[in-house]
């Protein structure tokens, strides 16, 4: 039986990021919804972080966002 760990790859992927990351911009200065609270957001916003090998800049807008949650 083969016991070895799978790494999870992060994927550098700049387009797909800055796609979620506009759309969680918008979204996050949107009127907050029942189902789509401060705590939803800030999942989706570091699963990006861990998916994805981000730039300097993009962890920045992470960081932006988050800070305005």
């Amino acid at each position: 039986m083969n016991t070895k760990h799978v790494r999870t790859r992060r994927f550098n992927a700049s387009h797909v990021v800055e796609a979620e990351l506009d759309h969680l911009d918008w979204a996050t200065k949107q009127p907050t919804q029942r189902m789509l609270d401060a705590g939803y957001w800030r999942r989706r916003l570091l699963a990006v972080k861990c998916r994805f090998e981000l730039s300097e800049q993009q962890v920045a807008r992470v960081e932006k966002i988050l800070q305005r949650l």
